[in-house]
């Protein structure tokens, strides 16, 4: 027994050391056809758009196929991409393999809190200023896999998620799907380029927002959710039981979600219980025994607010089946908030005032170094007391699933 132990111990110690030397590299293709033919049920891929080739050293994809991982299906992206998505490649100069896969993650809350919460479309500007590029190196060379990492700016406010440090061999759980374009809007992904990217002067570029008021009100707006209790936890389920993928091309944006029979959705059938409680857990650090926080804020739908929760926090996470919201309380958005820039803003008084300690502008000191970023005591470290577990009900096929997080007992 004790033997056995060590063997298993020596076996998994063996297993670091080579994962260290080949950091930043392909992994010989480890994906298998179940968790592909698992990835069709769900509508992330297209039946017969696939193929891989087991233990292949790296990517040599077709001139009309591109190179996807499991992780980055798990964290939002389907093709035909996004508009936004490409223009985060193009932007930065990458490949998307040279994308960390937690920052697939980020990516897809912030095109979720964009047009969900602010009903707008995103704008890589925006991620820039709360963005910032952390370089992934090996001697000092830039790597090929994970190159980089979007990294939160000190003192600015977004809505903070507690995932996994790093994803596990990630780069061994690569295949080949069929390039898809947008007639008229773009050309599907880039070739496969198999090169760690050239640093760019994007990598460092900072957004004066004094020279764009549209976009400091969404900055301002988004730290207003922030302070109100808008986690990266709800970000992040809004879009996953809903099965929608943020970084796949949608005509409509997700505040105009209308329920199970929408084109948004991956598809009409929700995720099993297990399937969805171990998607969570795949995608943030929820252990035993640790904390979970609750739900503060739903996305619109239907172009209309969700109703208040009570005392403004459920006591617990319970997502029901959608319904026609109604502007019926204090406080709620205008029908179409995405026509103007003050639209962001539910209110009229609702405008931070530039000259308040809490809402002073993050534009005009910036290039002094003096910023003054909105609403920085406010951010939520998603810490409270209690000790809460997950769980996940399924719900019918013309319902919305359910997950709960209830006290342990």
């Amino acid at each position: 027994m004790a033997a056995n132990a060590q063997a298993a111990e020596m076996k998994k110690a063996s297993k670091a050391r080579n994962r260290e030397e080949e950091m930043g590299k392909w992994w010989p293709c480890d994906v298998t056809e179940s968790e592909l033919k698992a990835f069709e049920k769900e509508g992330l891929v297209a039946p017969g758009s696939w193929k891989f080739t087991r233990d292949s050293t790296s990517p040599a994809p077709a001139a009309d196929e591109r190179v996807l991982t499991k992780a980055w299906k798990e964290r939002g992206l389907s093709l035909p991409s996004s508009e936004f998505f490409l223009e985060v490649l193009n932007t930065y100069g990458l490949q998307p393999h040279n994308i960390c896969p937690n920052s697939y993650l980020l990516i897809s809350n912030f095109i979720t809190l964009c047009e969900g919460y602010l009903g707008v479309r995103p704008d890589v500007r925006l991620l820039q200023f709360f963005y910032r590029v952390k370089k992934e190196t090996k001697e000092k060379v830039m790597v090929n896999c994970e190159s980089m990492t979007f990294v939160l700016r000190p003192k600015r406010v977004f809505s903070p998620l507690s995932s996994h440090e790093s994803v596990r061999y990630w780069n061994a759980e690569w295949f080949y799907i069929k390039n898809e374009s947008v007639p008229g809007r773009h050309d599907g992904l880039p070739a496969f380029a198999n090169n760690p990217p050239e640093e760019l002067t994007s990598w460092s570029y900072i957004l004066n927002l004094a020279q764009h008021l549209e976009l400091d009100m969404m900055a301002r707006r988004i730290s207003k959710l922030v302070h109100d209790g808008l986690t990266g936890m709800d970000l992040l389920l809004r879009w996953l039981t809903r099965q929608i993928q943020p970084l796949k091309f949608n005509k409509r944006l997700i505040c105009e979600y209308s329920g199970v029979e929408d084109l948004l959705r991956a598809t009409k059938d929700n995720l099993p219980s297990y399937s969805l409680n171990k998607r969570i857990r795949t995608l943030l650090k929820i252990t035993r025994g640790q904390v979970v926080p609750d739900i503060a804020k739903d996305i619109y739908v239907n172009n209309t607010c969700p109703p208040e929760p009570e005392g403004r926090h459920f006591t617990g996470y319970k997502l029901e089946a959608d319904h026609q919201f109604h502007e019926d309380f204090s406080g709620c958005r205008p029908q179409h908030p995405r026509n103007s820039a003050q639209h962001l803003y539910r209110s009229s008084s609702e405008i931070p005032d530039p000259t308040s300690t809490v809402y002073q502008p993050c534009c005009a000191r910036e290039q002094a170094q003096k910023e003054v970023i909105p609403v920085s005591s406010g951010q939520k470290d998603g810490s409270c007391s209690g000790t809460k577990r997950a769980s996940t009900e399924e719900a019918p096929d013309n319902k919305e699933a359910k997950v709960t997080f209830t006290d342990k007992g």
